[in-house]
């Protein structure tokens, strides 16, 4: 797995919103993976996806409504294989909030190993609505 964090701040626009990058995970997505096909990995994928969002209502899955779609025809091509994540944060507060903080998105997609994960990610985040996705977070005392 192949982590980036806190030492260089990519900033990104996500639609009307400046957003910077804290963090981006990129892993293997088969990694383990004994045996299988390619409809029963994006089985369970979604599976595991299904539970990411329940605990993490500010996770947007690029594509998801693809994969639920090609998991339901019983597609039998392998998801790309590289799994990433990233995190953005912006001083952007909703309106009516008083507590200091910064709301936060998380990004999830799937990706061919070669591709750059920060160019897709900003194809992937440009067009999307922070106001929306994004959920605030407290600074802690």
């Amino acid at each position: 797995m192949v982590q980036w964090g806190n030492d260089e701040l990519r900033s990104y626009q996500v639609g009307s919103i400046r957003a910077e990058l804290r963090s981006l995970s990129v892993s293997d997505d088969r990694e383990g993976m004994l045996e299988g096909t390619p409809h029963l990995h994006r089985r369970f994928r979604l599976i595991g996806i299904d539970k990411q969002l329940a605990a993490t209502p500010h996770l947007y899955v690029h594509d998801l409504d693809a994969l639920r779609a090609d998991e339901k025809a019983r597609v039998q091509e392998w998801l790309p294989r590289m799994r990433v994540r990233a995190r953005l944060t912006s001083q952007w507060t909703p309106e009516g909030v008083a507590e200091f903080g910064e709301t936060v998105l998380s990004v999830m997609w799937f990706q061919a190993a070669a591709l750059d994960p920060f160019a897709h990610l900003a194809t992937i985040v440009r067009p999307l609505d922070w106001t929306a996705l994004a959920r605030f977070e407290p600074f802690d005392d």
